[in-house]
């Protein structure tokens, strides 16, 4: 059962669909000596560790505290008290992404409501790719997920995962212009303020470690010594001049789609990384995600609603398209 949508009572109960899901497509459950143990599900929030194929992932809902992200590291004073989900993945239990020069883990994290989850969507192809789309507020839509990078040429890694906000600072980001608090996700990997999204490689002497893609050198939001690029890039940011060693869509999200025909254009969403000697070399693109505005304005096709392309489906987000297994 590659993809299954519905709804939910709260944020607990979707983590908890999430896991049936995952353990119905083979992934298992497991312990993680050396980080916070897992937990049963409770009004507080759940805490899970599951993995497949050497793809290790943390998951946790948080009901009524600031979030999971150890030593301290949350701003605000204090920072407020929230529903959220978080997540980080890793080669194997608690080697997920590590602040620079620190030992906590960063990741990613999205801002939920109290109460039911109006509908969710969760996806996977044939490598284990996973797209969980919700209503994390009432509309507004997020993502999270993670999997293994479409690689160009052969190198060491290519896990990856994303959200829409930065993990340890997600309760303190600005309200007013926050994807998953006042307005919908970003198409996933998209290059931001701080990185909301990591993916690991060896590249040159950067080894066994994670580039985060987004800009800022804090270590606790998210930078790990060196920064990814991407394709897509969110429009309000001051690019940095390196942007422009790399092909990217900076300007593409009110032209993607034919406002005549209402054609709906899906571009790769790729991600480039920083060399030794200079420039940067493509590593690959997210499978079966897509950039894509046609859910966006002025277009502004139904959120959910289905195109084809030959024999294959693909949902329509804003931002972004999911591609769909039966």
């Amino acid at each position: 059962m590659p993809y299954q949508t519905g709804r939910i009572d709260n944020s607990t109960e979707l983590l908890e669909e999430i896991i049936a899901w995952l353990e119905s497509l083979g992934w298992e459950q497991g312990a993680n000596p050396g980080d916070i143990a897992p937990s049963q599900p409770t009004a507080a929030g759940y805490h899970i560790h599951i993995s497949k194929n050497g793809l290790f992932v943390n998951l946790r809902s948080v009901v009524g505290s600031t979030g999971p992200w150890a030593g301290g590291h949350m701003s605000g004073t204090p920072a407020p008290a929230l529903v959220s989900l978080h997540l980080y993945a890793g080669n194997e239990y608690n080697n997920g992404p590590k602040g620079n020069n620190a030992t906590y883990n960063v990741g990613v994290a999205v801002q939920m409501q109290e109460g039911s989850i109006n509908s969710y969507a969760f996806y996977s192809d044939a490598e284990d790719n996973i797209c969980i789309v919700f209503e994390g507020k009432p509309g507004i839509i997020s993502s999270i997920g993670w999997g293994r990078l479409n690689k160009t040429g052969i190198w060491t890694g290519g896990e990856y995962f994303f959200g829409p906000l930065t993990g340890a600072d997600f309760a303190t980001q600005a309200a007013a212009n926050e994807p998953g608090k006042t307005m919908h996700g970003y198409c996933p990997a998209t290059y931001g303020s701080s990185p909301r999204a990591f993916v690991r490689a060896d590249v040159d002497a950067f080894v066994d470690k994670w580039f985060g893609i987004g800009a800022g050198t804090t270590a606790y939001l998210g930078y790990t010594g060196k920064t990814a690029l991407s394709s897509v890039f969110y429009n309000n940011i001051t690019l940095p001049a390196q942007a422009y060693d790399v092909a990217m869509y900076y300007g593409l999200k009110e032209r993607a789609t034919d406002q005549a025909t209402l054609t709906a254009t899906l571009l790769p969403i790729r991600l480039w990384v920083p060399r030794d000697a200079g420039g940067h070399s493509l590593l690959g693109d997210l499978p079966s995600i897509f950039f894509s505005s046609a859910a966006n304005e002025p277009c502004n096709l139904q959120i959910g609603s289905v195109i084809k392309y030959g024999a294959d489906e693909y949902v329509l987000y804003p931002n972004f398209a999911v591609k769909r297994v039966p």
